[in-house]
């Protein structure tokens, strides 16, 4: 399958350092390198890059804007792309400090090479790839429970209902079977034919209608209902169990 190569923003103020780096690791290792010279070009680079970046090696040393000044604006705007801090030797303080703000790892600028750079750049973004899986999975988990929960309460309104529409349907079939007969039998002759043809009808209309109903009701015992009809499903609950009330 075909996979687009890493894009990398390389940050760095020494000019010919930043560029040589990114001819290297364009030719060398396939990526798609971009490099800029100080921390305001980098996030002007991030927010205008239209398919983003994959990693960020970011110098933390530089006039003006530092490198952390950029983990800072990151931070702020939620932008997630992984970074990878170049520092200068005894800076360990700083990359603690710059991992706060979600940097991936940091390398000491005089002992990098270009194989070693590479590998961190790839490893850095299979990390930021199998973050970013668990999340989404540990997400999906979280949906299906939460909807679990609202399907349980589905059910809850189903089997607080189904006993009087039960009963409902129980007594309209008693009332169409036995008091028809009864009325009928007050009718002249010439009309008790058309009469009975009227209730056969409603007696008709009444089962596929309650044909329907619990067809309905066992559809929603098996469907899954969405966590966010929590709400409107206890609103529901509440406006059927007033009416069976009311109705008693």
């Amino acid at each position: 399958m075909y996979q687009e190569p890493i894009a990398v923003l390389i940050v760095d103020d020494e000019e010919m350092f930043a560029q040589i780096l990114a001819e290297q690791l364009a030719e060398e290792y396939g990526f798609q390198t971009t490099f800029v010279t100080g921390g305001r070009e980098a996030i002007e680079a991030l927010q205008k890059a239209r398919r983003g970046f994959d990693v960020v090696l970011l110098d933390y040393k530089m006039p003006d804007v530092t490198g952390l000044n950029v983990l800072q604006w990151m931070h702020e705007q939620k932008n997630e792309t992984p970074v990878v801090l170049l520092t200068a030797a005894g800076s360990e303080t700083v990359a603690v400090e710059a991992m706060k703000f979600g940097a991936y790892d940091y390398l000491r600028k005089e002992n990098v090479d270009l194989p070693r750079i590479a590998l961190v750049m790839q490893a850095t973004h299979e990390r930021h790839q199998f973050r970013i899986a668990r999340i989404m999975e540990e997400e999906r988990w979280k949906e299906i429970g939460l909807n679990n929960q609202a399907t349980d309460k589905v059910r809850d309104v189903l089997n607080a209902i189904g006993p009087k529409i039960n009963e409902t349907f129980a007594a309209i079939s008693y009332t169409v079977d036995n008091d028809a007969e009864s009325a009928l039998a007050k009718l002249p002759e010439h009309e008790r034919e058309a009469f009975k043809k009227i209730f056969g009808e409603i007696q008709k209309q009444v089962g596929w209608i309650e044909i329907g109903v619990r067809g309905l009701l066992s559809l929603y015992r098996i469907l899954y209902a969405r966590h966010t009809e929590v709400k409107e499903i206890e609103q529901i609950k509440s406006e059927m169990e007033k009416k069976v009330s009311d109705g008693k």
